[in-house]
Formats: structure tokens, sequence, C-alpha cells
């Protein structure tokens, strides 16, 4: 049992941050998992063993938290579900190589140094899953306080990547707490954390308001991906999402938006199609932003937003820069296992080279589907003269999973980040209006059907987070490795032991 323990403590601190998540919605224990893996890493002693600790744990905290990976392969991606379950083993196991990373350099310092190691370890590696070869992030330490505004209010300042270090170095000082040997440097990591997190939330900037409110309505019409691909169907749900962007006009909506893969036409090789959505856009006196497949002027195609005025189409549109793996692109090292890609209207997409900012009645910055959870996108396109945000989204690929939750949690986080209004238009839910404090001001649910109308007040300004980027990230990579060269020269530095023989 003494050699298992090791293992145990580990996989429990992956298990521990997964229930943290949006979804299960247990909070309190991101604040127990990083005790758990720093004491299976004091138990499990070796030149490998905490690497592997730390892999192992990550490789829990993915599997059970992006367990919906599983029926979208199955069901959408036409995998066999043992296929399916072995491609969620192996993402997991792909992204707890970051862990390994973590838990084995915090391995290299003794006891009372690794309080203060691993969370900066953690979050400086964890930072790569956002770019290649990796290119997915989802979810992390941060997204378990999207509830708590007094934590949220420090986001202005070190965004998601320094609420997430605070919620690793609290757990960390606790367990440094609670061991005789580490109990003052626990309790100095606990003072650390907690002044930290009262100077960020004291230097968060007031939001600048810029002109008028405006009335924006986010569309929630239900449609499933089933529905959407039967021909048969494509005319019921062109006039559902016809019918609540009239309701929509009728309760003032100077903006309307439609979902993610709303209506199954294409705006730019359909005139049919183009003619009636600027018909109703200047019949209406309504701005629409919607989401369509977009042939490109050099070939291939891209998943586009576009503003539709009552002057007609506008000549700028986004092209979704950030692509779901397996969804919108089959990486070339897994192509051999698929035969088409998850979505049916295009074997794969081009990504789009920078944010666009659409020129609505407010300058809009637009995430779609995933992209949102790209902390670096919202930013550049505030910095781009965004003034509200918004994201488009299908989600439903994920049924009533804990994917809608915690992709949800994402918004809420950059709108707190940005100190902008976001509004999400959802297919299927979650819909919602986020205020720039990262509150929900009105949602729907999954499952709901409806119109969600709102006033959202454009705004100016940019915060440090937005300004600077993730600087936080670039600190704790430097702290992690000012450290470990502080640890090895303070070890130089100790008399040793003189031989009596």
């Amino acid at each position: 049992m003494k050699m298992a323990t090791p293992w145990i403590l580990a996989a429990l601190s992956g298990l521990a941050l997964a229930l943290a998540m949006p979804g299960p919605g247990l909070a309190l224990l991101a604040l127990l998992f990083p005790g758990l893996l720093l004491e299976g890493i004091e138990r499990g002693r070796g030149r490998w063993r905490p690497w592997l600790l730390g892999w192992l744990a990550g490789t829990v905290f993915w599997v059970v938290t992006t367990n919906w990976v599983v029926p979208v392969m199955h069901m959408y991606g036409g995998l066999p579900q043992l296929l399916a379950v072995g491609c969620l083993v192996f993402m997991g196991a792909y992204l707890g190589l970051l862990w390994a990373l973590a838990a084995g350099v915090t391995s290299l310092v003794p006891p009372g140094w690794r309080i203060w190691v691993f969370p900066a370890a953690l979050v400086s590696v964890v930072v790569l899953q956002r770019f290649p070869p990796y290119g997915f992030t989802w979810t992390g330490a941060a997204s378990a306080f999207t509830d708590w505004p007094w934590l949220m209010a420090s986001l202005p300042v070190w965004g998601a990547t320094g609420l997430g270090w605070w919620a690793v170095a609290t757990g960390a000082g606790l367990w440094g707490l609670a061991r005789p040997a580490t109990r003052r440097t626990g309790g100095t990591a606990l003072i650390v954390a907690f002044g930290l997190l009262a100077v960020a939330t004291l230097a968060a900037p007031v939001p600048s308001p810029s002109g008028e409110p405006l009335t924006v309505a986010a569309l929630q019409p239900g449609t499933s991906l089933e529905e959407k691909w039967d021909p048969s169907q494509s005319l019921e749900i062109a006039e559902r999402v016809w019918t609540m962007t009239v309701t929509a006009a009728g309760q003032g909506a100077d903006i309307v938006l439609w979902p993610e893969s709303a209506v199954p036409y294409r705006l730019d090789n359909d005139p049919a199609y183009r003619e009636a959505v600027e018909r109703m856009a200047s019949e209406l006196e309504v701005e629409i932003v919607l989401n369509s497949v977009a042939s490109l002027d050099g070939g291939g195609y891209a998943n586009s937003a576009y503003l539709v005025t009552p002057g007609g189409v506008s000549p700028q549109r986004y092209h979704k820069v950030h692509l779901v793996p397996f969804g919108e692109f089959v990486p070339r090292w897994a192509q051999f296992a698929f035969t088409e890609s998850l979505v049916r209207e295009v074997g794969a997409f081009t990504p789009g080279t920078e944010p666009v900012v659409l020129p609505a009645a407010a300058p809009l910055g637009v995430a779609i589907c995933f992209e949102v959870v790209f902390p670096d996108h919202a930013a550049a396109e505030v910095r781009a003269g965004a003034q509200i945000l918004a994201t488009l989204t299908n989600d439903g690929w994920y049924g009533f999973s804990w994917a809608p939750r915690q992709h949800f949690a994402q918004v809420r986080l950059r709108a707190a980040e940005t100190q902008r209004w976001f509004v999400r238009a959802a297919l299927t839910g979650i819909s919602g209006f986020i205020d720039p404090s990262g509150r929900v001001v009105s949602r729907l649910e999954v499952g709901e059907n409806g119109v969600l109308v709102d006033d959202v007040q454009p705004m100016t300004g940019l915060t440090p987070r937005a300004r600077f980027g993730d600087w936080w990230a670039v600190l704790c990579a430097v702290a992690t490795v000012s450290l470990l060269l502080a640890s090895r020269f303070r070890e130089k530095l100790r008399p040793k032991k003189r031989s009596n023989v």
C-alpha cells in the first residue's frame, strides 16, 4: 500500500481539479489538488517518479474533465466506441505531459521550495496548451471561481492565469501549513497569495463606458445537429430563425446575433439567401451578425462571421483563427484514423490570420465557438478597438454534458479580463449576456429555445491584461527558472559533511 500511495494521491489530485470545474462545480476542490500532488511527489521519491506522478495527475484531470469527447467522437465522428475512448485517453495523456513537466521541475528543489515553485511552474507550462503542437486549451483552475465575485474582480489585472496561480499557490500553501517542517513557509505563501490577490483587485481599473447603450439580441433556436443535416428541414430551420429575428426587432434590438450554423445556407454562394438576409436587415432596421462558411480568394474555406446592415453585407468579415481539432480540421498525425472531418460541410477549414473587428453600431469583436477559450484572442480584439464582444457557437455536439457549462465559464472569464460586455448566442445553449465584471445578467440553458434581449453598454479602455498580454504567465516562467537556479546555488554553498575516515 505504501508503494501505491503516491500514485493514488496523484490520481486524486487530477480528479479533485476535474470535479472543481463547471459541471460538477465543487469549486473548493481546486484548492485541494495542489496539496495532493505535492504530497504524492514527497512520498514518491526517485529520479523519474515525480514526472510520472505529474503525468498521471494531468491525464486523470483531462480524461475526467473532457469525458464528453467520447460521445462526440462516437456519435458525430463515426468512430467505434472503443476507439473514441482511446482518443480521449490519448488526448488526456498528451496534455498530461505538461503536468509531468511541472511536477518534475518541482521535484528538483527541496520540499519547502516546492510551495513556491509548483504554482509558478504549473501555470507557466499549462499556458503552452494554447500553442502548437497542442493548439487546444479548454479550462483551468480559474474556471472554478466564476461565481465568486471577489475573486473575479482581480481578472482585469492578471487574467485567468493569475487567478489560476492564486488557486494553486493557496493550495500549495495549505499543504505546507499542514506539515510541521514547512509550516512557516506555507503560512508565508498564503499571505503572499492573498496579498497579491488584494493588490490585483485594488489595481483593477474602473470600466470606461462609451456612448449610449445598444439593445442586443441573442437567438437560441435549439436546432439539433440531426435537424441541421436533414435537407428536408432546411426551410423550417430558416423560418424559425427569421421569426426569432422579427421578434428581436420588435423588442427594439439594434444588433441581432445568430448562433453558429443557425441556417443551413451559405451567404457567399447563395444569392437568394443573401438577398433574403439583406432585405430582412433593411426592413427591420437591424444589424445581423451571422456565421457562414466562406470561400477564400486563394482557395479553400473559412468559418466566418458576417455583418449584415440595412445597407447590405459589410465587406469586413472575420475568419475564425483558432480551429477545432478533429472538428474543423484533422491534424496530420491523426488523418489515418478519419475518413472525413466532423464538420460535414467541408473536409477542412483554413484558419484566419488575425482578429477582425466588425463595424457594427459599436465596434464588435467576434469569437466563433471554442476560440473564446483563448484569452489572447479577446485581448487582441479589444486592442483592435472592440467595444463589445460576442461569441457565436454551436454546442449541439455536447448535449447535456459538462461541456456547455465549461464553455460558458470561459466567456465570463474573458468578459472580466477585458471589462467588456460579452454576448453569447448558442445554437442549443447556453446563450447569455455577461457584464464587464463577468456576472451573468441573463441566460438560456441547454435545451431551452428563445430570444434574449438586453441593453449593452459599449466600453473603451484597456485593462492591464488586455494591454500587456499574459504578463503573469511570463512572470511565472521567470520565477520558476529563478527559483531553480537559486535552489541550486544555495545547495552548492551548503557546507559538505566531513568524513571521519
